[in-house]
């Protein structure tokens, strides 16, 4: 990235600190994002300098930088959000900036405003614990149990007649939060705690919502260098034993149904492969992988777009895969159908998928799982489980509290 100084040759953003920064842009109503990517240790902070969010259909090896976020229900001809980045700051283990890309100029007046208002409240001290960030559960969750088994009894029925193979059903977990509650705080303890996962807070001021998560999966990644890779990550146990301890990966041990949970998804991708008939790309997996309190089952696909002549393949594979059957089932229209039927809420942008697009030349973007949203003092955080001919109602509300647990242990682990 190109950064733009003063005739002093430093960066008005010098010194600034991401939690103020962050707040900054949040009161004056700019739409941001702050991620990490899986395995590194660089965060970087995305301002949209401007009023509302712009949207575009997802071309993606078209797009300027910016930060793309969409919900669950997304057609491929529809738009998706896309913050524009203007400003891009990138931070390093210190969370000192150490890269800045400033597309209106350090004079631009809402540039000033933003390090203005950073810098006025990068004095004001921030009290964590009085009162708690989350309160009490939300009174709405006292049946939340009993409903949720109902709905995985209807799929288990509805496979059993044929009506599809695999269905995802998800519920959510209502919490109060007070003004307390720091974001980017949070954002910065799952990012220390889950370095294996794609961390993200995004700001989305005309919808008055803030959505954190920290997803493990991969849904389509293009790099600078050409190479495209999407994964299928499906099956699901707890990570620790009885007594809290982490279990080795080697001794884990899957059974029937999340082998072959897993294995649809891995087909779902090959189909779409099929569908353009694509066959120059290579597997590895299927492997147990670390993503949180939990294992899941991975395979990665990769493929060699330079080689191939296909710059356009991420555009062409979201397009296809999404919702992939490891977020709605197999065959998808059925099982989506279901879903709209049976859950009894909007999922809005979990399960929809996110991330940056073209920034440095690359784009990541992820499933959005493992979230929460945060608003009107209610944060929602939302999780599912894939339900196969073999799942037992308990063992899947299971599946969702512990889904549920990768946030709430960091960021309420009063709950």
């Amino acid at each position: 990235m190109l950064s733009v100084q003063t005739d002093s040759g430093i960066s008005i953003f010098e010194g600034l600190q991401i939690q103020n920064l962050w707040e900054a842009a949040k009161s004056l109503g700019f739409p941001s994002a702050l991620w990490r990517l899986p395995h590194t240790n660089e965060i970087k902070l995305l301002i949209s300098v401007r009023d509302d969010i712009r949207k575009c259909t997802p071309e993606l090896e078209k797009t300027s930088p910016g930060f793309i976020i969409s919900r669950f229900h997304w057609e491929s001809d529809e738009e998706v959000l896309f913050l524009e980045g203007d400003i891009i700051l990138t931070f390093g283990e210190d969370e000192r900036v150490t890269d800045i890309a400033n597309k209106l100029g350090e004079e631009h007046i809402e540039v000033r405003k933003l390090v203005q208002l950073a810098e006025s409240t990068a004095n004001e001290q921030y009290v964590a614990d009085q009162p708690p960030f989350l309160a009490v559960p939300d009174s709405g969750n006292s049946n939340a149990r009993e409903r949720f088994e109902r709905t995985v009894e209807m799929a288990v029925a509805a496979i059993r007649e044929n009506r599809f193979k695999k269905v995802v059903l998800s519920r959510t977990k209502d919490l109060t939060y007070t003004e307390a509650f720091q974001p980017a705080k949070a954002f910065n303890q799952l990012a220390k705690v889950y370095p294996h996962a794609f961390i993200s807070l995004v700001s989305i001021p005309e919808e008055n919502e803030l959505w954190l998560g920290a997803s493990p999966e991969v849904l389509v990644e293009q790099t600078s260098d050409g190479t495209f890779k999407t994964m299928s990550l499906a099956g699901t146990q707890s990570a620790r034993d009885t007594q809290g301890e982490l279990i080795p990966r080697y001794d884990i041990k899957w059974g029937e149904k999340e082998i072959e949970e897993q294995a649809l998804v891995s087909r779902y991708i090959i189909e779409c492969f099929k569908k353009i008939r694509l066959r120059e790309y290579t597997e590895t997996g299927p492997k147990s992988v670390l993503a949180g309190n939990l294992y899941h089952l991975r395979s990665i696909f990769e493929v060699d777009t330079v080689a191939l002549h296909f710059p356009e393949l991420a555009s062409v594979m979201l397009k296809l895969l999404h919702p992939t059957s490891a977020v709605c089932g197999v065959p998808k229209a059925p099982s989506l159908d279901f879903i709209d039927k049976v859950e009894g809420y909007n999922r809005s942008f979990y399960s929809g998928f996110l991330g940056p697009a073209k920034v440095g030349g690359d784009t990541h973007l992820f499933v959005n799982l493992r979230t929460v949203r945060f608003k009107d003092g209610k944060a929602t955080f939302f999780a599912g489980a894939g339900i196969t001919e073999d799942s037992v109602p308990a063992r899947e509300w299971e599946e969702t509290e512990l889904k549920c647990d990768t946030l709430l242990k960091v960021i309420a682990p009063s709950f």
